[in-house]
């Protein structure tokens, strides 16, 4: 009888456990229905962030844009242009130094006189870190046209210069050389973006514009000299920088968009024997 009582109550036990399944079974279906629809609701609501368009003076990548092409072979130009006149001038600063050393400071050492050209070569190096720096932060065409009418104010105003030495040594040695920075860096370093199989002859050509600037330069500026004196020879040597390097400026687009350091200069590099030597 006791037996018969056990598997009676163990019966209803288990009734009561399928009862309850039964019932907590649409329960659990309707959380994770419910669970489903505010994800997808969440979801739709949520939009994805777009990437921060580039500012009016950033650069903006080309990557898309094909290489070896007539593109890349305008940039050539317009950066053999550029050299050939901001190196062009510092080549043919000896017509300068002649002129002033018979004429016009004739009590001034060559060595004093020299001072200007030296100082064009010198800084013009020197300020390439930084202009560097800007060219990854600015857009290329901005740092170029900058940098060219740099160079016309400064030759422009060292055609007033007639009294003091220092003031030569001040705008067409310095302030010229600080704009001439600023042409050389983009002019040499962008039209290599632009080539793989031509990439060797494409620099070459950009690079030769130096020489080949200070070839025709040096005869112009001695033949303006003697005819028109020194201060016209530095005004029309600064308005035509001027007109050339505003249009080849337009050409001068990276290609690539470069990342910014985080360090201005990584000294890191001098434990690097192969950097040393």
């Amino acid at each position: 009888m006791s037996r018969v009582s056990d598997s009676g109550a163990s019966a209803s036990l288990n009734q009561l456990t399928v009862n309850e399944s039964h019932s907590a079974a649409p329960s659990v279906a309707s959380k994770i229905s419910d669970l489903s629809a505010e994800k997808q609701l969440h979801a739709e609501n949520v939009h994805p962030v777009a990437a921060a368009a580039p500012r009016w003076w950033e650069s903006k990548s080309l990557e898309d844009r094909p290489l070896d092409s007539k593109h890349g072979w305008a940039i050539v130009a317009a950066g053999c242009l550029m050299l050939m006149f901001s190196m062009g001038c510092v080549n043919s600063y000896g017509t300068y130094q002649t002129y002033y050393h018979q004429y016009k400071f004739p009590d001034e050492p060559v060595s004093t006189l020299s001072w200007v050209g030296t100082l064009q070569f010198g800084v013009m190096n020197f300020f390439g870190i930084p202009a560097g720096i800007l060219c990854e932060r600015v857009d290329t065409r901005l740092v170029s046209f900058v940098g060219g009418a740099i160079m016309a104010v400064a030759l422009i105003v060292a055609s007033f210069c007639d009294d003091a030495v220092w003031k030569l040594i001040l705008t067409q040695g310095i302030v010229f050389s600080l704009g001439a920075s600023l042409v050389f860096i983009p002019s040499t370093s962008i039209p290599s973006q632009w080539f793989t199989t031509r990439r060797a002859l494409a620099v070459g050509i950009v690079v030769a514009g130096s020489g080949i600037g200070g070839l025709w330069l040096t005869p112009a500026t001695q033949a303006m000299i003697t005819h028109l004196g020194p201060g016209w020879a530095l005004r029309i040597t600064g308005i035509i920088i001027f007109a050339v390097n505003s249009v080849a400026s337009l050409f001068m687009r990276s290609r690539l968009k470069v990342q910014s350091r985080d360090k201005v200069v990584d000294f890191s590099v001098f434990r690097d024997l192969r950097f040393i030597f």
